[in-house]
């Protein structure tokens, strides 16, 4: 169980694992994609383990004895890159502790109002390493919490940006949650919210080249019955 040897081949299996589909309710592992720079740091996250047993090689991971201790004994706790922790949790050889940024605690906070939690100041990649966590220490809990708080708070971010074309509400110091809201962002969701704003950016410019436009509704999708009988 050299300690080497666990980080060499973690990335290799990582690496051969392709994209799946990541259910709502299920503890499948989400899948690694070798060319995605954010995965890679995504799992720069440090987390505490404990070693199963005496690893060969691991004295290096003890902050205070590198280069003086060789191997890692039995029962040592040590904080490690997520990537290699759970390289070691999935060989039996080390535990892993689940953070306090995700534990009962925080989940309370997240199903409470996810949209007042400051993720983004906790793991600028708490959904992704969250949902690897739940896979891996078999918490179903925090699984459900972290779709239904990253659900709650994509909803937070489609309102600010508001429709297409339609001035939208801007934060307000009036209203605290929704002002401090932007600030509170992961990555994953910050892309969400600059992605929306870029969107609506290119819209306008299309639009700008008409002189005069009127929108109309699309009839690829029928309206919905309601205003079917309004208009009829």
């Amino acid at each position: 169980h050299g300690l080497n040897a666990a980080a060499t081949r973690s990335r290799g299996l990582q690496r051969a694992e392709g994209r799946s589909a990541y259910s709502r309710h299920s503890l499948t592992m989400p899948a690694f994609d070798f060319w995605d720079i954010s995965e890679i740091l995504a799992e720069e996250y440090k987390v505490t383990v404990k070693s199963t047993y005496a690893v060969v090689g691991g004295g290096l991971l003890l902050p205070s004895a590198a280069g003086v201790v060789k191997d890692l004994p039995a029962e040592a706790k040590v904080q490690v890159p997520f990537w290699l922790a759970q390289s070691l949790a999935r060989r039996n050889t080390a535990a892993i502790d689940l953070p306090t940024d995700y534990g009962s605690a925080a989940q309370d906070d997240l199903g409470a109002d996810a949209v007042a939690c400051r993720l983004g100041e906790k793991n600028g990649y708490y959904f992704e390493v969250g949902l690897r966590l739940g896979h891996l220490l078999r918490e179903q809990a925090l699984v459900d919490v972290l779709f239904a708080g990253l659900q709650r708070r994509w909803i937070e971010v489609v309102t600010l940006l508001g429709n297409l074309g339609v001035a939208r509400l801007e934060a307000s110091p009036l209203n605290p949650t929704n002002a401090s809201f932007p600030a509170t962002l992961t990555w994953l969701e910050h892309h969400m919210f600059c992605g929306g704003k870029e969107a609506e950016a290119q819209f306008k410019r299309w639009t700008d080249m008409f002189g005069a436009f009127k929108m109309k509704a699309s009839q690829i999708i029928d309206a919905p019955a309601s205003k079917r009988l309004k208009a009829g």
